[in-house]
């Protein structure tokens, strides 16, 4: 696969200091005069910075500061007649939406992915922020004191940056394509993107 590769070792752009990294753990390739960024499998994920409010799928995974959630989703019949309790699943692919009431969870992972906590999405909107917000995380001081919002539709939820100062980054998946100014991090290295056009 052509590009340029990113990770601890045995890559075109290599940190061999930094943990967090996988040995190959990110690629970029262009295409047509696109850029692209790709996962490639990695362990602890690639993120970008989120440029406007977006639709959050069930196993959708986003960062705001230095803590990380998922949201999970389930039918209403689903909720009342759970199945046999099941282990934790470290990085699950994203499940279907169901049709029809569902009840959402948010979930509040280690940056290996197991789960630390969970909180039910229940009312319309649900903030996040360090003091004031319906979920505090009044130990993270990357987090803003109002960071994000999570709004409930029919049938979807809605993640939106309420202006905070270091942004709400997504989980990526296989590849996206990468505009001029977007910011990515991956293990703890941070980048932001400038794309020049070159005139024939």
């Amino acid at each position: 696969m052509g590009g340029v590769s990113i990770g601890r070792a045995n890559c075109e752009i290599n940190f061999p200091a930094d943990p967090r990294l996988s040995d190959r753990h990110a690629l970029l390739s262009t295409r047509e005069g696109k850029l692209f960024l790709a996962d490639l499998g990695s362990q602890s994920g690639t993120f970008i910075r989120q440029r406007k409010d977006s639709e959050l799928l069930p196993g959708d995974v986003f960062l705001l500061g230095h803590d990380l959630f998922r949201l999970t989703t389930q039918s209403l019949d689903q909720a009342d007649n759970p199945g046999p309790a099941q282990g934790t699943v470290v990085w699950a692919g994203p499940a279907k939406l169901q049709r029809g009431p569902v009840t959402a969870k948010l979930e509040h992972l280690q940056l290996t992915g197991e789960v630390i906590e969970e909180f039910r999405l229940e009312k319309p909107e649900t903030t996040l922020g360090r003091t004031t917000a319906n979920l505090v995380f009044k130990d993270d001081p990357y987090m803003s004191s109002t960071h994000a919002r999570i709004v409930a539709q029919p049938g979807r939820f809605i993640l939106q940056d309420l202006r905070s100062r270091n942004g709400v980054f997504r989980r990526i998946g296989n590849e996206i394509e990468l505009e001029d100014g977007d910011e990515f991090f991956l293990g703890e290295h941070f980048f932001q993107v400038e794309i020049k056009r070159v005139s024939g």
